[in-house]
This record gives structure tokens, sequence and C-alpha cells, in this order.
């Protein structure tokens, strides 16, 4: 009895080392905990149980029955209800229809049962107010899924393999077993007396999981290293160690590289970023991309084919990351960018002279102001500020953004020219385009605000009255 207990305490110590190590929980926590009614789950569960006066914590359980084996599942929802009502504990159960999920969003079974136990866990989240959620995985299970993201193809960040602590959509995913073999979880329900069901779905072997739990796995330790489990957690340990040290760095780097972020487009310095190191790079663009879209993956293709054109020098390139997330090359930007980037609405505005407007699309401005007097030395450099023949202008001055068919007579030029192929020429970035001002008298474009003013209101030797428009700081 005395060795029981002692083995006992000592997975209740490894369990509290585990929750300190990696500050998964504080006391007066809310935690759900997932139940799904084997082994491992009752473990976990027990084992908040038995802390849960000394940590004051709020504990519901959530059970997902994923209809994948008909009535063995629902015996294992009935399980969890009994369990819980047993020990008079809140539960929360939903039944989905995963095979189905699975078909309707091109996942696999596995993919779509973790998209439905996520979706379901945020969902009463957010009705209990509760942000934490405690899963069942173990040392075993990282080992599984670091050679799983290998057989597959992988880079750094799946071979560190499931974090202890995680975030999701708003939810934070903590695995207090981590640490635990799943030996030690066996004869912990053994000696605690704990009931618990078998999800026979576990033996199956047409489940590629199933095949590296039941068949490689055994192999490899049988032939090639007894501890391959062990070194399969530990590999991911010390990954995830070096991942987080590149990242942070990445992390520090990121904000000088940003030049512009807005809505849905981020666009990045080229120059700055290619001055980086490859692995820097890599986890800047990452770290752009998610930011854009939390489910976009730079994937090693992706990234060998981005690093391919950046290294030819390619003015121009476009690639789709998965998840509907671009990146293309501008010159001197890199621009990521999903669907609605370029999506801008029509605005119209008129400037009457002497007064202001501001172009709230834009975020600008504008006063257009009259002098009857040569008012400036000629100073191409400011964009800002444009100087017209003001007895050429009719007013009131029409702000708006680019329409099908404009033209414009860039200054210099003796003839118009397609508005579509003078910022082309002018190498104006695509994101820009759509919701540029420009400047009209009439029908005319005068000028193009940033780029150009027109040959045909042009300031010459003949003016004798001038209009200045400027941005107001």
């Amino acid at each position: 009895m005395i060795a029981m207990e002692k083995k006992e305490d000592k997975v209740l110590d490894v369990f509290l080392r585990t929750i300190r190590r990696y500050d998964m929980i504080r006391k007066g926590d809310s935690i759900m905990v997932a139940l799904s009614g084997g082994p491992d789950s009752v473990s976990l569960f027990d084992l908040f149980y038995r802390i849960r006066a000394d940590w004051k914590l709020n504990i519901h359980l959530v059970h997902v029955n994923h209809s994948l084996r008909g009535e063995a599942s629902d015996r294992d929802q009935m399980f969890a209800e009994r369990f819980a009502r047993e020990l008079k504990m809140p539960i929360s159960i939903k039944k989905i229809d995963v095979e189905k999920f699975s078909k309707d969003h091109r996942l696999s079974l596995e993919e779509a049962g973790r998209e439905c136990r996520l979706q379901f866990f945020k969902e009463e989240g957010v009705r209990l107010g509760i942000s934490k959620v405690a899963l069942g995985h173990h040392r075993d299970d990282q080992a599984e899924t670091v050679l799983f993201r290998l057989i597959r193809g992988t880079g750094l960040r799946g071979l560190g393999g499931m974090k202890p602590v995680s975030d999701w959509q708003n939810l934070t995913l903590i695995r207090p077993l981590i640490e635990f073999g799943k030996e030690m979880l066996q004869d912990y329900v053994r000696d605690r007396k704990l009931t618990y069901c078998v999800d026979g779905s576990n033996a199956q072997t047409h489940f590629m999981r199933n095949r590296i739990r039941h068949q490689l796995i055994p192999y490899l330790e049988r032939h090639y290293n007894p501890r391959m489990k062990t070194a399969l957690a530990h590999l991911a340990d010390t990954v995830a160690l070096d991942l987080a040290f590149i990242e942070d760095l990445a992390l520090k780097h990121y904000p000088k590289i940003v030049r512009k972020r807005k809505g849905f487009l981020i666009t990045l310095k080229k120059k700055k970023f290619l001055a980086e190191p490859e692995a820097l790079r890599f986890r800047i663009l990452q770290k752009a991309i998610r930011e854009l879209d939390p489910d976009s993956e730079l994937t090693y293709f992706h990234w060998d084919e981005i690093r391919k054109a950046l290294e030819r020098n390619a003015e121009r390139f476009e690639i789709h990351i998965p998840a509907e997330t671009s990146v293309s090359f501008e010159r001197k930007e890199i621009i990521l960018k999903k669907p609605g980037a370029d999506k801008t609405e029509q605005y119209r505005y008129e400037l009457p002279l002497g007064g202001k407007v501001r172009i709230k699309e834009k975020g600008l401005e504008f006063v257009a102001e009259a002098f009857e007097q040569r008012i400036y030395k000629e100073d191409r450099q400011d964009k800002t500020c444009g100087i017209f023949d003001l007895d050429k202008i009719t007013f009131p001055i029409i702000i708006r953004n680019r329409r099908e068919g404009d033209a414009f007579q860039p200054l210099g030029l003796p003839f118009p020219k397609k508005l579509k192929d003078f910022l082309i020429s002018r190498k104006v970035a695509s994101y820009d385009k759509n919701a540029m001002p420009l400047f009209l008298s009439g029908t005319e474009i005068f000028w193009v605000y940033g780029v150009e003013i027109s040959e045909k209101f042009k300031v010459s030797h003949k003016t004798r009255r001038f209009l200045k428009i400027s941005k107001i700081a």
C-alpha cells in the first residue's frame, strides 16, 4: 500500500512540476478538461481533481462524440456523462459528424476531428467564460507526432512537436501530461483503480498515426533504439528551444523590415529583408504571413520558390500560399496580401478654391490657395505639394480615385497616355493604384498625387495667377 502511494505521489509530483515549469495554471483558474474517456484523459482529470482544492480550481469537463464508430462512439459519450454525474462535475458534450466535416472541408479525418474539437472548445469557452483547455497528450503522443511530421515532410516547427502551452484563437491549450510516458499513465489508472473506456479505432492500422504507433515505432525500438520514443520526445524539446530563440530574434528584427501594415496588406522593405540571414528571412516572412492569416503556412516549397526569385533579383514575382495569401515583389518591396487587399470603394470629393477637404479613404487632407505672384522656387522633389496655372483650372476641383479608361498627360509629354500604363512606367505599387487620389479640372486629370503633374496645367512664363494645392500635416 505504501509503495503504491509512493508511485501515485511520484506521478502527482511530475504533474505539479510540469504545471509549474511551463506556468500552465494559476490558483483560482477555471479550466476545461477534455475527457475522451480513455486512460490518458481520465488520468488527466484525476490529477486535476486531486489538486483542485489546494489550487482553488473551477473544473468543467468537455467531451466530443466524433460519430466515427457508431455505437462505440455513443458508449464513450455515455461513459463521459456517467463519469461526470457520479463525481458531480459539470460537463459539456457535443455530437459532431466528423466524417461529413472532413469531406466538406477536404481534410483528413484526423485534421477534421482536431478542428471540430477545437471549435467546440472555443464555443464552450466563450459561453462559460473559460479560455484554458487541458488536453491529455503525453510523451508517447509527442514522439508519434514528431515521426508523423518527419515522414510527411516538415521544418523546425514540425520537429518541435506539440508545445506544452500554445494558443489557438483566444484559447490557451495546456498539456500537463507531456512529460509522462504511456506506461506511467497506465500504471497510474491501475493503481488508482480508475475506470475508463478503450477507443477501438486506436488499433486500426489504416490510420497513418496508428501504423506509426503499432508498427513503425516498435520496429525502430527493436532494431535501432529501445528508447526511440524518449529520443524523439527529447528531439522535440531541443528543437523547440532553438526555434524559440530564432523566432524571438526574428520578432526583434521584424518591425525594422515592415514598411506598411493595413487591413489585408503587409509590405516589407526588400533591401533590409535581404540583409538578414536566411533563417531569419524565413521566420520574418512566416510572421508576416501569419499576421495576415493565422491559418496560412509558409511551406518549404513556397519558400524555395521565393528564395530563388530573390536570388535572381526578380522585380516581378507572385506566388500563392495555402489559405489564400499571396507573396509578390515590386522593385523595392515584398508584398503580402489576402483577397480584398486591392479592393477600394470608389470615392469622389470636391475642393473649392480657398477651401479644404479630407479624403477619408486615404487619411489625407488638402487645401487649395490662390496667389497672384510667383510663390516658389521650383522643387520637383516635394510630391505632396502641387503648383499649377490657376487660369487653366475649372472649379470646384474634383478629387477621386482611378476609373477604367482614365488618361493622363505627364509633364514633358506632348500627348496623353493611359493612366494605367503611366502608373506601371512609374513603378507605382499595385496596392496603391486603386486608392491613389487624382485631381481633375472638369474631366481632365491635372495631378496624380505623389507622382506627377500634367503638362497641360503646368506653370509657365505666361502664368499670371498660381494655384497651390498642399497636404495639411
